[in-house]
């Protein structure tokens, strides 16, 4: 068991010997470690031996590593467009170099600025709390091409913010049913956080008019409902969404929606590892093992459609 505390001030970190906190995360140079921080959870099961193994016959060491990768892939993205630099080895394990590395973005305003400063730093907390839970059983970074879409860039990071946010959610949804005792605890705070990301960007999307990108479908509208056809339901629900004609602003459920079972108005979409996999190799087919932001793969023993 690795007990992950959280301060009771203001959230820092020291990278190269200077302390940060999410304000000043932007404004500094030389980014490295930043330490291990969580919301007050302890994170277990991480032995030799994993305490649970669900019905797929997915260890709750399996599911944190699979966490850890597309929490590789956030901190990854947020660390370039934040500050124009890759996370330190000691963040990724050792991992091979990024493809499609984008430049440092110049956000509208300050504002702006604040905001996706805070995201880095918590996406970049969640990959060193899973790793300091995970231990030696922790995972490298796979190979990450962020280009996977299109050259990330002033123009579209907005877009592909709210699609790594909205996948991290419905993801750490779908994971819970799998997870027991202080990994829910931890896998529920980590989940809000993401809701909250996923809820500003969102917004920034639809103020902006910034079309979501999708590796399935290309682009829908900045207010659709998700993205397809991973989710349940129909394309017609996946893009219309449960609020109007133009879509929801948030993914969340209908009664009855189709492999949502016992789910009320409100609830947030739940995605199996299958189909957060498709979203992000780009493809459906079952079988497939690599593609799209992870040319190679995912690293793991979760890394099927």
């Amino acid at each position: 068991m690795v007990q992950l505390n959280a301060g009771k001030q203001e959230l820092t970190s020291e990278v190269n010997g200077q302390k940060w906190n999410r304000r000043s995360f932007l404004a500094g140079t030389g980014l490295g470690v930043v330490g291990a921080v969580a919301a007050g959870a302890a994170v277990m099961g991480c032995g030799s031996t994993a305490v649970y193994v669900d019905a797929q016959g997915q260890s709750e060491t399996d599911i944190l590593n699979f966490a850890l990768n597309l929490e590789y892939l956030e901190a990854t993205f947020y660390s370039y467009i934040v500050t124009g630099k890759d996370l330190d080895s000691s963040v990724t394990g050792g991992g091979p170099s990024v493809q499609g590395a984008p430049s440092q973005i110049t956000f509208a305003n300050q504002q702006s600025a604040d905001l996706f400063a805070e995201v880095a730093f918590d996406e970049i907390s969640h990959v060193t709390a899973l790793r300091s839970a995970l231990g030696t059983l922790a995972v490298a970074r796979p190979q990450i091409n962020l280009a996977a879409l299109a050259t990330i860039s002033a123009s579209n990071y907005i877009q592909h913010a709210r699609l790594f946010e909205d996948v991290g959610v419905t993801a750490y949804a779908g994971a819970a049913s799998s997870l027991t005792g202080n990994n829910i605890t931890a896998a529920a705070q980590i989940l809000a956080v993401e809701g909250f990301h996923a809820g500003a960007i969102r917004l920034l999307a639809i103020q902006q008019n910034a079309a979501y990108p999708s590796t399935l479908t290309g682009y829908v509208p900045a207010d659709g409902f998700d993205i397809i056809p991973a989710d349940p339901g129909t394309v017609a629900l996946a893009l219309a969404g449960p609020t109007s004609a133009k879509g929801g602003f948030f993914a969340t459920l209908a009664p009855g929606t189709t492999g949502q079972t016992n789910t009320y108005n409100g609830f947030a979409f739940r995605r199996t590892s299958s189909q957060v996999l498709a979203i992000l190799y780009g493809s459906a087919t079952s079988g497939t093992a690599k593609g799209g932001f992870f040319p190679n793969g995912l690293n793991g023993n979760i890394k099927t459609v």
